[in-house]
């Protein structure tokens, strides 16, 4: 059920938040009938605030937002329905993400967390990512068997490429190459993408379809999942050929490539488990339990702290990866939606005097403020 069809929007005043934040937000509220606002879950911003986190509600349309400095649900931003892949830019001023039940990108100012454009791609687009400069947005748009090139400065489609069903992708260090999991039944692949002609110029055959893909700093090394395999695979990007698999555990699923003495982040679905693996050694240095079923996997600008969003509980765990343990854990299924993607902002965005912040938040009848 689409959210906007559980609350009417109506409109109030906006006196009382003027002397609680230096910058005045409006807000557009939702909650059950009777139950009370909690005032942690206001959604006020403010250049002292903590990043937020946005996190697609796949049987919603919905992205819940986060505040990392209280770990508490800030409101929800209404998206097309079926919010899927998630993508921010660098600088965390913008979100971008696919609504696969539709044909659209959305694009989310941080700032005001509005929706200020909408992007026709085609039918069901699903994996999303962000080159590291920013610049451009690759799409895989399951529906037409192709992937969308957009240039972030216009938000405008700038090269089509065919590749059958493609899902999750990863675009390397210097934005010049993309890797895009071609997840065929009959010819899964790894599908490479050069993004400045664009033209796809190679291809790397696997034994069953592609899941998450990472690169390494470096770029010369690209981790990735296969379905039923229950490993972390290495990809040597400069001869296109498999030179490590890592055992890790069950199923896994999300994957964050942490380049740092953490190691690379994998996550294990049937063991409710967020698993710490050391490349130089092949191995796994660590685990951490979290919620049921875990998704989607992201980590701070320090990289210090990983947020594991829960599937089956509805919730998402926060990991100290020095202590290796949850240090908190933030429900999020208020709307009913599952919670997949995830991604964290790397730092604070300010916002505009008098913007408008398009938040229905948890806890009190509809209101614009």
């Amino acid at each position: 059920m689409n959210i906007w069809s559980k609350r009417s929007i109506v409109r109030g005043p906006a006196a009382l938040l003027a002397s609680l934040v230096p910058v005045v937000l409006s807000v557009v509220a939702w909650a059950p009938a009777g139950q009370p606002a909690p005032a942690a879950q206001l959604a006020l911003t403010s250049a002292m605030a903590a990043p937020k986190a946005y996190i697609a509600l796949h049987d919603e349309g919905a992205l819940a937002v986060v505040d990392t400095g209280a770990n508490v649900v800030l409101g929800y931003i209404p998206v097309p329905l079926g919010a899927h892949g998630v993508a921010m830019t660098p600088d965390g001023s913008k979100v971008y993400v696919g609504s696969d039940q539709l044909s659209m990108v959305s694009v989310i100012d941080t700032a005001t967390d509005a929706i200020v454009a909408q992007i026709e791609v085609g039918t069901s687009p699903h994996g999303l990512s962000l080159s590291p400069d920013g610049r451009q947005l690759v799409v895989s748009v399951q529906g037409e068997d192709e992937v969308v090139i957009i240039d972030t400065t216009t938000d405008r489609i700038t090269g089509r490429v065919s590749i059958a069903r493609p899902d999750r992708s990863a675009i390397s260090p210097d934005g010049r190459i993309a890797y895009v999991g071609s997840t065929s039944p009959v010819d899964s692949a790894l599908a490479i993408v050069d993004l400045t002609r664009p033209a796809q110029i190679g291809r790397v055959v696997m034994s069953h379809a592609p899941r998450a893909l990472a690169f390494s700093p470096d770029g010369k090394r690209l981790y990735f999942t296969l379905d039923g395999s229950d490993a972390l695979h290495v990809l040597d990007t400069g001869r296109n050929r498999v030179e490590a698999s890592i055992p890790a555990g069950a199923s896994p699923h999300g994957l964050v490539s942490a380049g740092t003495a953490y190691g690379e982040l994998v996550l294990s679905q049937p063991r409710n488990e967020l698993e710490i693996l050391d490349p130089t050694r092949n191995a796994v240095s660590g685990t951490v339990v979290v919620g049921k079923s875990p998704r989607g996997i992201a980590t701070s600008a320090d990289e210090r702290t990983a947020y594991v969003t829960n599937e089956g509980s509805g919730d998402v765990s926060v990991v100290d990866l020095v202590l290796r343990k949850v240090t908190a854990t933030v429900s999020i299924d208020t709307l009913g939606g599952t919670p997949g993607e995830i991604v964290v902002q790397p730092r604070v965005i300010a916002p505009l005097l008098h913007s408008r912040t398009h938040l229905l938040r948890a806890g009190a009848p509809g209101r614009v403020l």
